[in-house]
Parts: structure tokens; C-alpha cells; sequence
């Protein structure tokens, strides 16, 4: 109801202690009056036309129906069952502010110059800042070089893996076994890109835009499309990490239940220093009619440990626009 409507309709409030009375005078017409009594009724019919006239009573109420249909309307319009839409998968969100290197490891299209490329392992909040070692660079010319040979200077346990594993695919803790578990140990699947100071992005490694950004963000961990991402790791000591858990359950982001069945492995050996994991998302469960937090699922991660990276291996880099 709109604002004018309102204060109209909230004026009746005093004018309906009034009505009673013109009421009651104004009944007597069809009975014999005195003089008197016919005054007080013809000032009653002269009170009644200024009222109506002065609140435009008719256009109040006429408005007022008006609105209260078009509320009945839109109630019934809200209340009718619409159908799940067909999920639509977006293709945009993955090469937004991206770029993909070609098959010589190198960036088309850079042209932001020479940045560094650095693998963050702790946050100073006093001083409000990452903590780092570089780890390689990104030439003014796109070509990417990487060559890791600092120390992590601070490092957590290995045992701490089921805490920090950004991967979230198991959910029983006591799946994992370690070796070594007290030695020290950190893993991140990208690399931050640094120039002057200031981070500008980031670099991920695999075979897929859509792995190695599903499996940078929460809430698209659990995504099904296939392909894999490289990920670093420091180790203070030789140690290793085993896990396989097979699980079933809802993955579902939107409400909707989505039940499926996992297996998950883990079958990591690190060697002092750096080393390199790579993670495959393998099979899927395909939702077409589901919204598009829930378009798939995942049947399979499994993460190794590997020697080098890949060859037909895929740069990504990501603007810090994008997030």
C-alpha cells in the first residue's frame, strides 16, 4: 500500500469516532422532525459531504482494493511450483583474467613484465604480511622458469596434513597413516605471482582450467571434471603420507540431496627438500538437471607423488582481479 494510501486510511481512525453520531442523526430523515432536529440533520449531511470530499474516501478505498488484489495476485504467482532448472555450465568463470601457456612454457599475450614467482608457507599478522621464499619467475617475455632450492624456514608437522588438507576429500581422519609424521612439512597447489612487492596473481599446474580452479575453491572441491593439478611440497626429512578411503554420502551445495560413492588415495613418499604431487580427478557423476553447484560430482581423487612435471602440462595464471 503506497505512502499516500497510508495516511488517508490512518485519519479514519478519528473520523470513525465521528461517523457513529452524523450516523445516528442522519438515519432520522425518513422520520417527522422538529425544527430543530432538522438543522442538526442537514449539518450532519454537510459534515458527511465535507469529510468525503476532504479524504476522498471513494478513491481511498478503491486504491486500496486495487492493492490488496494485486497482493492476492502476486501471492498466487509465488506460491506456484517452478521447475528445477537445467543447470548450464559455465564456461567464463574458468578463463576469466586467465592466461594458458603453449607447449614452450610460455604465457601469449603477457604483458605485465618480469614478476616473481613465490611459494608462501606462513602469514605474518603483526606485521600483515605473507611470508615466502621465491621459486622461480615469470619472464618479461611470458617464458616461465622454475628452479626451487630454498629451505622453508618455518614448517608444521607432517601429522598436521588432516587439518590443513585443502582438499577436503577425507572424511575420516583416521584414514591417513604417516611416516615420519613429527618431521616438517608444506603443501600448496599454486604459487603466488609477485611483482614489486604486491601480489598480482596467481600460478597453477595441470592439465585443465576447470581442475585447477575447482580445486582452489571450496565450494567447487567436489566438482567432477576430470583432469589434474600439480601441486609443491616441502619436506624437512623423508616422510610419507597413505590414505584410501572409499565413502559414500550427500555432496550436495544447494539443499538437494546428492548421494554418491568416493575413493580416495593418498600414496605420497617425500624426499628432503622439494618434491611434487600430482592430484587426478578421475570419473564423474553427472547432475545435468541440477542448479550448477551441484552440476557433478567427483568418483575418484587420487594423489601421487611425481618426479618432474609433465610435459604436455598446462600454466595457468590467474589475475588478482579475478578474486
Amino acid at each position: 500500500m503506497d505512502w499516500e494510501i497510508f495516511l488517508k486510511l490512518r485519519n479514519l481512525k478519528t473520523i470513525y469516532r465521528i461517523f457513529p453520531i452524523l450516523i445516528f442523526f442522519i438515519g432520522c430523515v425518513g422520520f417527522s422532525q422538529t425544527p430543530e432536529q432538522q438543522k442538526m440533520i442537514d449539518k450532519a449531511l454537510k459534515m458527511r459531504d465535507s469529510i468525503m470530499e476532504c479524504i476522498g474516501l471513494e478513491e481511498v478505498l478503491q486504491k486500496a482494493d486495487q492493492q490488496q488484489k494485486r497482493l492476492e495476485s502476486d501471492e498466487k504467482s509465488n506460491t506456484k511450483t517452478s521447475p528445477i532448472p537445467k543447470a548450464t555450465k559455465s564456461e567464463d568463470k574458468y578463463w576469466k583474467n586467465t592466461l594458458a601457456s603453449n607447449s614452450n612454457n610460455k604465457l601469449p599475450n603477457w604483458n605485465k613484465g618480469e614478476a616473481d614467482l613465490v611459494f608462501h608457507y606462513s602469514y605474518d599478522s603483526k606485521n600483515d604480511k605473507i611470508n615466502f621464499v621465491e621459486v622461480g619467475v615469470i619472464n618479461a617475455d611470458g617464458t616461465i622458469e622454475l628452479n626451487p632450492t630454498k629451505k622453508i624456514p618455518v614448517l608444521k608437522p607432517l601429522n598436521n596434513f588432516k587439518n590443513s588438507n585443502t582438499f577436503f576429500d577425507i572424511h575420516n581422519p583416521d584414514s591417513y597413516q604417516y611416516t615420519n609424521e613429527n618431521t616438517g612439512f608444506k603443501l600448496n597447489s599454486y604459487l603466488l605471482v609477485y611483482q614489486n612487492e604486491q601480489q598480482i596473481g596467481i600460478l597453477t599446474i595441470g592439465n585443465s582450467a576447470k581442475v585447477t580452479l575447482n580445486l582452489l575453491t571450496p565450494g567447487d572441491l567436489y566438482f567432477g571434471d576430470e583432469g589434474y593439478i600439480l601441486s609443491w611440497v616441502f619436506a624437512a626429512e623423508a616422510c610419507a603420507i597413505k590414505a584410501n578411503e572409499n565413502w559414500s554420502g550427500d555432496l550436495n551445495n544447494t539443499g538437494t540431496p546428492l548421494m554418491v560413492e568416493t575413493n580416495v588415495v593418498y600414496d605420497l613418499n617425500f624426499n628432503p627438500g622439494w618434491n611434487m604431487v600430482i592430484t587426478e580427478v578421475i570419473g564423474t557423476y553427472e547432475f545435468p538437471n541440477a542448479p550448477e553447484e551441484d552440476r557433478s560430482r567427483y568418483k575418484k581423487h587420487n594423489h601421487t607423488s611425481v618426479a618432474s612435471i609433465p610435459k604436455e602440462a598446462t600454466y595457468f595464471f590467474r589475475s588478482t582481479v579475478q578474486y
